[in-house]
């Protein structure tokens, strides 16, 4: 009897909430017009779109030179050949966003090979007190077929970027660097043959400047000045720099 009565209350209960969920279903909630879904509130800066607030990607991380390289201040009979003066420059960097400003901070280490051709002759002299040598430059008496300086730097540059945060990126970097002077040597090539003398006397082997970038994308206009000098003070000629200017590779 008691299974009766609990088998007939549980199909009572069952037909009960059955007709509730149906009419519940059958229900249509009207909104007064003045009723309205509350809108999402959004951040400056939630919208993936918005530029202003977006960070930039590291990148302009390896950066190759082709420069015109040269000195300033020369002497007057001397002369440079400004096409045959030919230097490259390879630089790899870390490039950090500041924020999400178009600025980063960019650091890295760079090889310098800089090439001066020119009719130049540098002869030794006895200085005035006769502890060691000056050295002076001479135009060359004889006919050659090459007569080139070079030095090799290795370099630490340092640089403030500016990109447009755009798909294509416009581009301005400017900096300085400082270097040393790991190598230099002097090629010459005449009737006689060919030979090349390192370590020309006098050289001041510190290298410092500042530089300068504009660009679209992977090229760029590239400048290079050095504020010391080529020869070490009252050792050589004074007055002379170094200089660079050229086309910028910039893969990534």
């Amino acid at each position: 009897m008691f299974k009766g009565l609990a088998l007939a209350y549980f199909l009572t209960f069952s037909l009960a909430f059955s007709a509730q969920q149906k009419k519940d279903s059958a229900v249509v909630i009207k909104k007064s017009k003045n009723d309205s879904i509350p809108k999402k509130k959004y951040k400056k800066g939630d919208s993936e779109f918005d530029l202003k607030n977006y960070k930039l990607d590291p990148n302009d991380r390896l950066i190759i030179e082709i420069n015109h390289t040269g000195w300033l201040g020369l002497p007057p009979n001397i002369t440079q050949n400004n096409l045959a003066s030919i230097g490259v420059n390879v630089a790899i960097f870390f490039d950090r966003p500041i924020g999400n400003s178009p600025f980063t901070f960019a650091y890295g280490i760079g090889f310098f090979s800089h090439n001066f051709h020119s009719n130049t002759d540098f002869i030794y002299n006895k200085d005035s007190v006769g502890n060691g040598f000056t050295t002076s430059m001479e135009p060359l008496k004889h006919p050659y077929s090459l007569n080139r300086y070079a030095q090799k730097i290795l370099e630490i540059p340092i640089e403030l970027r500016i990109r447009t945060k755009t798909d294509k990126q416009f581009k301005i970097h400017f900096g300085g660097k400082i270097g040393y002077v790991v190598s230099d040597f002097r090629s010459m090539k005449d009737s006689d043959g060919k030979i090349r003398v390192y370590n020309i006397k006098n050289i001041e082997h510190l290298r410092y400047g500042v530089n300068f970038r504009i660009g679209f994308e992977q090229f760029a206009f590239t400048a290079t000045y050095y504020l010391s000098e080529i020869f070490q003070k009252d050792k050589g000629v004074s007055g002379i720099t170094p200089y660079a200017f050229g086309i910028a590779i910039i893969p990534y």
